[in-house]
């Protein structure tokens, strides 16, 4: 069992606290004192990288089309807070860019893609690892899939960015996946990780950030276990809730 405290990871910025993938959802995570956020990447009609979690903004905005239908401009006039009720103002689907420079020159990342057709995900993969470049962002960010092409496609674009692969059925066999993959990380759902998870990962070298931990006892069983990392949607709570046990 683990005596060190895992990271809190604030999911899709602080996506029971504020709209998800928003910069008023990012700043709340900040303002909670979290260090790490994971967030979700994908590609506008002109070419930007957007924090975005499905492939249609319908959920999000109420609006209908995919994503990578817009420009940056139209999904900056969108109100992303269709699913938080009673949120004060309109806020707008962000670019990557945007969302980095809020977050500040300490806070790490990871950065999600989900998958799409071949040539979209290389056009997307060349960006992001272009910003990742530009931003110095290496040592802060782990770039995560559940596609092993794409983890593959990234692998052999450069050898200077750490990426996780991201499971959610046992079937897949995560540790043996994400070892095979040259990845250095694991993002597994949490109800995977036990401890022949954790030890088959630690064989393999690989730290474990696990999703989405909604509930403090849940929080308490993977901490004890040894995660690195529990991404949740309430990170404000689970920051005052981990503070109180290191007291």
């Amino acid at each position: 069992m683990s005596t060190t405290t895992p990271t809190i990871v604030g999911h899709r910025g602080a996506r029971g606290e504020a709209p998800e993938n928003t910069l008023a959802g990012f700043q709340v995570a900040l303002d909670a004192g979290v260090t790490e956020v994971e967030l979700d990447v994908r590609l506008s009609r002109d070419g930007h990288l957007i924090v975005v979690h499905d492939r249609n903004v319908t959920r999000t905005t109420g609006e209908r089309g995919k994503a990578h239908h817009y420009t940056l401009a139209q999904l900056g006039v969108l109100d992303a807070r269709q699913n938080t009720p009673g949120w004060h103002s309109p806020v707008c689907i962000p670019s990557l860019r945007e969302v980095v420079t809020l977050c500040g020159p300490a806070m790490r990342f990871q950065f999600e893609v989900k998958g799409a057709d071949s040539p979209l995900l290389h056009r997307l993969a060349h960006q992001l690892v272009g910003l990742i470049d530009e931003q110095g962002l290496h040592e802060r960010v782990v770039v995560t899939s559940s596609h092993a092409g794409f983890l593959r496609m990234l692998r052999g674009m450069t050898p200077r960015i750490e990426r996780g692969y991201v499971a959610e059925y046992r079937y897949q066999q995560p540790t043996r996946r994400a070892a095979a993959l040259g990845c250095t990380w694991l993002m597994p759902k949490h109800t995977l990780v036990n401890e022949g998870l954790m030890r088959r990962a630690r064989r393999r070298g690989l730290k474990v950030s696990t999703w989405t931990v909604n509930d403090l006892a849940e929080a308490q069983r993977l901490a004890k276990l040894g995660v690195d990392g529990i991404i949740t949607d309430f990170p404000t709570s689970f920051m005052a809730h981990f503070r109180k046990k290191r007291r």
